[in-house]
C-alpha cells in the first residue's frame, strides 16, 4: 500500500489543535504530502473530542461518510480514529465499523508511524493507554503561519470532577520541564508568533518535574523570550490559584489581561456533587483577588447547566453569580453523561427540555452583560493582534486583543497576519467589538531585548 496524502478532521479544543499539528508533522516526516479533503487523501485522520455526548455518533457517522467516498473512489486509503474518542471508544468502534484502520489515543500520539506500518503489514491496531511521561519531539510540529500558537505545559488532569472524562481520555497531570516549555515559546517567537498560550487542563496546577517551579516561575521566564508581544495560559481551576501566585501573575511582563477560570455552577450543593473543591462565595472571592491584583484583566468562564438533581433555586444562584461577576465569555453546556464518570450514574436527572430552557436563560443573561461591557469600551483605543480575514465580508479583517476580545475592523492596503495593530472602538455587539485602523496605524510587536 503506497500512502503519499492526509487530511486531519479536528473536532474539539486548542489542545487537540496542537494536537493534530504534531500529528501532522509526524506525516510530513514520513513524506506524505497534505490533501484539500479526506475523501482525496490516502491517509484520513479524525482527531476527536470526548467531552460531549454525541461525540461517538458523530464519529460512527462520520465512519459511514467515508466508507461510502471509499466504496465509490477508493479514498481514504486508511481512517485512522485519534484523540479523546480513541481513548474512550476506540476498540469497540474498531470492532464495529471496518471502515476503520487503526485507533490511537492522545498518550500513544508519537506512534503514529508504527500505527500506519501496522496498518500497511494488515493489521488493525488499537494503541491507548498512557505512559510515566508524555515525550515528543516539539520539533515535528507542523504550526501553521500565523501570530498565535500554542505550547503544551501539563498534560492530562488529576481532578476527577465527577461529570469529566478527561482524566480517563488525558490521563493523569504530567507537567513537562520548565526549560523545555521555554526553549518552545523561544522557538515559535522567533518564527514570527506574537502571542503565545500556554495549554494546560489545570494548568495552575503546573509543577517542573525537575525543580518543583510553579505556574508563576514559568510564566516569568516565558515572558522574557524576545519578540513576544502577549503571553496567555488555558485553562485555569479555581482552587489552585494562591494569594502568592496571584500576586506573582499581576508582575510578569507581556502578561495577557484574560484568564479562563471556570466556576461550573453557582450553587454549592451543585459543586460538592461535581467534586469541585472550592464553593460559590470563595469563586466569587478568587474573582474579587483577581481583579484587585490584576484591575484590566478579563474573566471568561465554563457552566454546566441542567446537572443530576439542579433544583430551581440551585439554577437561580448560578444567574446571581453570573449577574455579579459580570465574566467578558461565557462558555455553557447542558449537562451531558460520560462513561466512567460518577456524575453518569447520578439520580435525579434532569429533563432536556428544562435544562435547555435553563440555559436559554443564562445566554440571554450572559448576552446582556457582555453587550454592556463591549459597549463600555466604545472610543477607547486598543493593540490586537491580527489574524486574517473575517469569515465575513471581504474587506473586513479580525483580531484579538489582549483581553482576547474579538474586534472585527476594514482592511487597509498593506495590512498582514501576524502584524499588531493599534485600532479605536467604534462600535460593538455582545460577541465581538467593531474597530477602525488608529491614527498611528500598523506596527510590528516590539522586540524585547
Amino acid at each position: 500500500m503506497t500512502l503519499k496524502t492526509y487530511f486531519i478532521e479536528t473536532w474539539g479544543c486548542q489542545m487537540n489543535v496542537l494536537d493534530s499539528q504534531h500529528l501532522e508533522g509526524l506525516l510530513r516526516a514520513r513524506g506524505l504530502s497534505p490533501a484539500v479533503a479526506a475523501d482525496e487523501a490516502d491517509v484520513a485522520l479524525l482527531n476527536t473530542c470526548a467531552v460531549r455526548e454525541k461525540a461517538v455518533q458523530k464519529v460512527v457517522s462520520r465512519l459511514g461518510e467515508l466508507r461510502q467516498s471509499r466504496q465509490q473512489g477508493g479514498r481514504p486509503k486508511v481512517v485512522g480514529l485519534c484523540g479523546c474518542v480513541a481513548e474512550q471508544e476506540g476498540a469497540r468502534l474498531l470492532a464495529r465499523s471496518n471502515a476503520l484502520s487503526f485507533v490511537l489515543g492522545p498518550g500513544k500520539m508519537t506512534q503514529l508511524g508504527g500505527a500506519l506500518d501496522a496498518v500497511e503489514a494488515g493489521e488493525r491496531p488499537a494503541m491507548t493507554g498512557f505512559g510515566e511521561s508524555r515525550d515528543y519531539d516539539r520539533h515535528l510540529i507542523a504550526r501553521p503561519a500565523g501570530g498565535r500558537q500554542f505550547v503544551t505545559a501539563i498534560h492530562g488532569c488529576s481532578q476527577h470532577c465527577t461529570f469529566c472524562v478527561v482524566p480517563f481520555t488525558r490521563g493523569h497531570e504530567i507537567s513537562r520541564a520548565l526549560p523545555e516549555i521555554v526553549a518552545e515559546v523561544r522557538e515559535v517567537a522567533a518564527a514570527g508568533a506574537r502571542e503565545v498560550t500556554l495549554l494546560g487542563q489545570t494548568i495552575n496546577a503546573y509543577r517542573c518535574p525537575s525543580t518543583g517551579a510553579g505556574l508563576g516561575d514559568l510564566l516569568a521566564a516565558a515572558a522574557d523570550v524576545p519578540g513576544l508581544w502577549r503571553l496567555q495560559f488555558l485553562t485555569s481551576h479555581p482552587k489552585f490559584f494562591t494569594d502568592s501566585m496571584i500576586a506573582r501573575l499581576s508582575r510578569v511582563p507581556r502578561l495577557g489581561a484574560y484568564l479562563h477560570v471556570p466556576f461550573q455552577s453557582g450553587s454549592d450543593a451543585i459543586l460538592r456533587r461535581m467534586h469541585r473543591g472550592y464553593t460559590s462565595a470563595g469563586y466569587r472571592d478568587l474573582a474579587a483577588k483577581l481583579r484587585a491584583a490584576m484591575p484590566r484583566v478579563s474573566l471568561s468562564t465554563d457552566v454546566i447547566v441542567g446537572f443530576p438533581g439542579e433544583t430551581d433555586h440551585d439554577f437561580e444562584q448560578t444567574l446571581a453569580l453570573v449577574e455579579e461577576a459580570r465574566f467578558s465569555q461565557l462558555f455553557g453546556f447542558v449537562f451531558s453523561p460520560r462513561p466512567r464518570t460518577p456524575a453518569s450514574r447520578y439520580e435525579g436527572r434532569i429533563s432536556r427540555d428544562l435544562a435547555h430552557a435553563r440555559i436559554e436563560r443564562l445566554f440571554a443573561a450572559q448576552g446582556a452583560i457582555q453587550l454592556e461591557l463591549n459597549q463600555g469600551l466604545i472610543g477607547r483605543s486598543l493593540e490586537v493582534l491580527v489574524d486574517g480575514p473575517a469569515k465575513r465580508g471581504a474587506m473586513r479583517w479580525q483580531g484579538r486583543g489582549d483581553d482576547n476580545r474579538v474586534v472585527n475592523f476594514p482592511a487597509w492596503e498593506g495590512i498582514t497576519a501576524g502584524e499588531v495593530a493599534e485600532l479605536t472602538v467604534t462600535g460593538a455587539t455582545p460577541h465581538a467589538l467593531l474597530g477602525e485602523r488608529h491614527v498611528t496605524g500598523v506596527r510590528l510587536a516590539p522586540t524585547v531585548a
